[in-house]
């Protein structure tokens, strides 16, 4: 699974029309008293082409907190699944396709 997104802007000063991201990191963690049990940091990486090899650069970076109880309580077949479709659900991420 990934995330389909135009780009009207890039830290490379072009757009970007479908670019492509997906999940690098999503790394649970147990916090202290004051906020959630669990939380969830999700690294997103974007991409200029829908087959980035492993030396591919991406042309977006972005990084999300999340209640874990709240990612586990969204849509999806498993975890992954459940954190794409949050990520989704982001106001940056206004207008992306799963692909």
């Amino acid at each position: 699974m990934a995330i389909q997104l135009d780009l009207t802007t890039s830290q490379y000063g072009t757009p970007f029309a479908g670019a492509y991201f997906r999940i690098a990191t999503a790394a649970i963690s147990r916090m202290r008293e004051g906020g959630p049990k669990f939380t969830v940091m999700i690294d997103v990486a974007g991409y200029a082409t829908a087959t980035p090899e492993d030396d591919t650069r991406e042309v977006d970076f972005r990084r999300y907190h999340a209640d874990l109880a709240v990612v586990e309580a969204g849509t999806g077949d498993n975890f992954l699944d459940k954190c794409y479709a949050w990520v989704m659900a982001q106001e940056d991420m206004s207008g992306s396709i799963a692909v």
